[in-house]
């Protein structure tokens, strides 16, 4: 059950990020209601993940547990702060809460919902290994001869236009507490692709780190042994 249960919510859950993002084109509405169901897929999957919560008081902390931890922590903050501000402005789901200083709390929304969406990609692209072995053995695929060199060269394609949209759609504002609203564009289509592209962005410099530290760490094995 898990071996489909995980990846499909993990699937599930990219796809509430990004219509989460989309938040001007979706409507309030919609959107609150999106967020209920981020919260309870999100629910589930740290349920599915139990096992990871078990073993933090076990085994011994190096450096890349260790930033692992921080990372998955800070994820967590972000989603916590993201679901309590969603509350408090809420006009629909939990429109009865009627709480005061909207203004702020909507600034603190829109930070704690951007530092989601990256902090949810880092967290993909940490684990993107065992996510795709799991694509693997659901779909029952077979990588194509010359996928690798195809991958490697759409993803730096992909990842460079991320960089593009990140700087283009003025992410550093929501990030840095100074915007109080969702980033508009008139075409729903080219949103999603820019905010899709920034999401591949996150994941693909930090799958990238990811191979590179574990590439380092062989390396000095082997020189240890010789």
């Amino acid at each position: 059950m898990n071996m489909y249960a995980k990846p499909l919510t993990d699937i599930l859950l990219i796809l509430l990020f990004l219509l989460l993002m989309a938040a001007p084109h979706t409507g309030s509405v919609a959107h609150e209601w999106l967020g209920v169901l981020l919260a309870v897929v999100f629910l589930l999957h740290t349920w599915l993940n139990r096992a990871w919560y078990k073993s933090l008081s076990k085994g011994r902390y190096n450096a890349t547990r260790t930033i692992r931890l921080v990372l998955n922590a800070l994820l967590l903050l972000s989603m916590v702060g993201t679901l309590i501000s969603a509350a408090l402005i809420s006009r629909t789901v939990f429109a009865f809460i009627e709480f005061k200083g909207e203004l702020f709390f909507r600034t603190v929304h829109v930070f704690c919902a951007h530092w989601c969406f990256i902090l949810a990609a880092v967290h993909l692209g940490l684990y993107a290994k065992k996510f795709c072995s799991s694509l693997e053995r659901i779909f029952s695929y077979t990588r194509p001869r010359g996928y690798r060199l195809a991958s490697s060269g759409l993803g730096i394609v992909f990842a460079a236009y991320g960089i593009h949209a990140f700087l283009q759609r003025e992410l550093i504002y929501p990030l840095t507490l100074r915007s109080a609203f969702m980033l508009w564009s008139g075409n729903t289509a080219l949103f999603l692709l820019d905010y899709s592209a920034i999401f591949f962005l996150f994941v693909w410099i930090t799958n990238i780190l990811s191979l590179l530290t574990q590439a380092t760490k062989k390396h000095a094995s082997l020189f240890h042994q010789v």
